[in-house]
């Protein structure tokens, strides 16, 4: 019944073999040849689903099936892959384009443009953190299988996991990354909402200066010149390991740093007095290469957080770890600069920070701060209690007045 239906409605074949029987599109009369180029509809022996056949932006052949009986199913398909050969695009590629593929596209941008957030595995191999969540959830998946459904599945596993609405939110704008990446390239045609989670786990981790002695001296000799300079300065990593001998100048015996404008994130340069105590420690390397030696350096900061307290092993591998990280000696630095009274501009200036609301954020304030304001201000009372004294009207205003108890 359908087969005599399909052919009511055909005339033209556009692809000829013993096992197809030729199937026009809808509308068309009998009588008229369907136009070349625009594909066509047919079926194939041993299938009950209906195929369409149109030539890529190539040139090349394609047939495909509908996973449908319906012939209105068909030729809404045929339509979507004409508009998209139409526009330039690779339909049979995006078919076939799978995770891995676009994780490869990731990797290779990454590496082009020097993000430092392409680092090697223990094998060798170029990481990105957060493919450890991404990979065996999205492992050999079809990329146009990805939907705002399929997001949610992978959410709800990683909370199942004790994942932080932060950290779900980083492995989401990385997957999102790589299909921005696609779609740019012309592999994609859209991609899917990416809902993402209300962060409330801001991380507040720093080191207070009995902290970071110990745990300097827990980590290789090797490292110790360049945690130092962090610790002081509240430098970003990337911009330390760029830093190198030519950019040192001496002055009165005393090293200073001149930081490029493209080694900051506010892109500013600067001439930085390098602190004292770095700078004797620098006067025993070898004046050549990189300032910093950072082998090893996320290994083996872990391994010393361990060592003194300040963070768990979870597993066996480099990232299954919990407790302090690289980045908290950024937030240390920040907090040590406005402690000592350098002045919020001179500050931000020296971490590099672009804007005040991001630099607040490393302006962290611990329990000990909160002491120590409350005790200033009992101090400007004469350590005294007040009363509150209500009730009081002076031209017509409530007036609340504070008065020290008699000692």
């Amino acid at each position: 019944m359908r087969q005599a239906a399909v052919r009511a409605r055909s005339s033209t074949l556009s692809v000829e073999s013993k096992h197809s029987i030729a199937v026009e599109s809808a509308g068309s009369p009998p009588s008229k040849r369907r136009v070349f180029g625009t594909g066509g509809i047919f079926e194939k022996k041993g299938s009950r689903f209906l195929y369409i056949s149109y030539r890529d932006m190539n040139g090349k052949l394609r047939q495909e099936s509908t996973k449908s009986e319906s012939l209105m199913v068909a030729e809404n398909l045929l339509r979507d892959r004409l508009s998209k050969v139409e526009q330039g695009l690779p339909v049979a590629e995006m078919k076939k384009l799978k995770y891995e593929d676009i994780r490869k596209t990731l990797i290779l941008d990454y590496r082009t443009r020097g993000v430092k957030m392409l680092e090697e595995d223990k094998d060798g191999n170029p990481y990105v953190w957060g493919f450890e969540h991404l990979d065996p959830f999205f492992k050999n998946r079809l990329v146009r299988t990805i939907t705002t459904d399929l997001l949610y599945q992978f959410i709800e596993r990683r909370q199942n996991d004790g994942a932080k609405n932060a950290t779900i939110n980083r492995n989401l704008s990385l997957l999102r990354r790589m299909m921005s990446l696609a779609r740019r390239e012309g592999k994609l045609v859209q991609t899917p909402y990416f809902p993402m989670l209300k962060e409330d786990n801001i991380r507040k981790g720093f080191l207070t200066p009995s902290q970071f002695i110990k745990l300097r001296e827990a980590m290789p000799e090797h490292l110790r010149p360049l945690v130092t300079f962090l610790y002081f300065t509240g430098c970003r990593i990337g911009a330390a390991l760029a830093i190198t001998w030519p950019q040192i100048e001496a002055e009165k015996g005393r090293f200073q740093l001149r930081i490029e404008g493209n080694q900051t994130k506010n892109e500013e340069p600067i001439l930085l007095p390098l602190p004292l105590e770095l700078n004797e420690v620098l006067k025993k390397l070898p004046r050549k290469g990189k300032l910093f030696d950072a082998r090893n350096l996320r290994k083996s900061f872990q391994a010393a957080c361990v060592k003194v307290g300040l963070g768990v092993e979870t597993g066996p591998e480099v990232w299954q770890y919990k407790g302090l990280l690289l980045h908290d000696f950024r937030r240390s630095g920040v907090r040590n600069l406005i402690r000592s009274g350098v002045p919020r501009r001179i500050a931000m200036k020296i971490s590099g920070h672009l804007t005040e609301s991001t630099f607040e954020r490393y302006n962290i304030v611990d329990s000990t701060d909160l002491h120590e304001a409350m005790a200033k201000v009992e101090k400007y009372f004469d350590g005294n209690l007040m009363a509150v004294e209500d009730g009081q009207q002076q031209n017509g205003q409530q007036v609340v007045s504070f008065q020290s108890k008699p000692r």
